[in-house]
């Protein structure tokens, strides 16, 4: 019988949120502002769900500026309803059971913080 324990230093929170990232520090033709859906977050990072054409401009090792919306309606953020941070990207995968989509395992750099929107 194998026992299995938790490695990850943080617990993960399950949850769809709004998401968008842009790559620093990278100019070029390729829109700087794509989207995503996180899939779960914690203090360490998140893991967030995005389409093919929007992955190809990814890489491992790349740090991004990623902002999440959280919906004003579910909780008293009247003055802002976005948090913000930088995050390096540690995997990205493809979902077999979501065509043309893949996942992206984010590492932050610093804390989340809440940004005016």
């Amino acid at each position: 019988m194998t026992t299995w324990f938790e490695k990850r230093r943080h617990h993960r929170l399950t949850a769809s949120l709004q998401l968008y990232y842009e790559r620093v520090g990278v100019e070029g033709n390729t829109p700087s502002v794509q989207s995503g859906f996180t899939e779960n977050i914690s203090m360490g990072g998140l893991y967030f769900i995005c389409r093919e054409p929007q992955v190809k401009s990814l890489g491992v090792d790349d740090v991004l500026t990623i902002s999440i919306k959280i919906p004003r309606h579910n909780y008293d953020l009247s003055w802002t309803n976005t948090l913000q941070a930088k995050g390096k990207v540690v995997r990205i995968e493809p979902l077999p059971d979501r065509p043309e989509s893949y996942g992206v395992a984010l590492k932050f750099l610093e804390d989340l913080r809440f940004v005016n929107s």
